[in-house]
């Protein structure tokens, strides 16, 4: 079960996400030279992004991956690294940036980033997750069979006409060192709460954190407070 952290708004979420993420980095860079991060796109995150840029982190030594890509051309508003330069790599001297390449479809991105991450990245030191108000986190969404698919990567074909995707698989996520789970709003309770209720992972996702071996949820009372 995630340690469950309860702010009161989206703006407390934000700065108390930054702090997080802040530890982890420092402790990562301090006990192996380098922090390697994951991070995730939505809207939710991007606050956070900015506060971190702002604060002074040594990003030399950090690397920079991507939980999950939709298939779009880089320049797209739904890029996940479009918005990821938007508010955090612009702000710092960033060197070390590995996107999924979305724009190559969800086959092709899937195992171009398996190769970069047996190259790079022997196990991530923190992931920036969250979860939807269907229930899915990454791009692991329901009814697709992609939370119980055992690569380190997948390609997922969500439905309701949504753009393909690129995932990190549930192997890779749960092999973080830490993960951070941001949820912010009332829409999100009812998925939130199936979250943190074990069942059946391809109905709800996010149901993997609860087998995380070390996963803050940062979630404001909206997403806590029954309906």
């Amino acid at each position: 079960m995630p340690e469950i952290v309860r702010v009161a708004d989206s703006r407390e979420l934000a700065v108390r996400a930054c702090e997080l993420m802040r530890e982890c980095i420092d402790q990562a860079i301090a006990a192996r030279g380098v922090a390697r991060v994951a991070l995730s796109g939505g809207s939710t995150p991007g606050a956070a992004y900015r506060l971190l840029g702002q604060s002074g982190l040594d990003a030399e030594r950090c690397r920079w991956f991507f939980v999950d890509e939709r298939c779009v051309p880089l320049d797209s508003e739904r890029s996940n690294y479009r918005a990821a330069k938007r508010d955090l790599f612009d702000a710092l001297p960033v060197a070390h940036v590995f996107r999924m390449q979305g724009e190559a479809g969800a086959e092709a991105g899937a195992r171009h980033y398996t190769e970069l991450l047996a190259r790079e990245v022997p196990r991530f030191d923190l992931i920036v997750a969250g979860i939807g108000d269907d229930g899915h986190t990454a791009s692991l969404f329901p009814g697709t069979g992609a939370v119980r698919e055992p690569a380190p990567v997948v390609a997922v074909e969500p439905a309701g006409g949504l753009e393909p995707r690129i995932s990190l698989g549930r192997s890779t996520l749960l092999a973080a060192r830490r993960i951070v789970i941001l949820v912010t709003g009332a829409a999100k309770q009812p998925a939130l709460a199936q979250a943190l209720t074990a069942g059946d992972e391809d109905a709800v996702p996010a149901r993997i954190y609860l087998e995380a071996e070390s996963a803050t949820l940062l979630a404001d009372e909206a997403a806590l407070t029954p309906r």
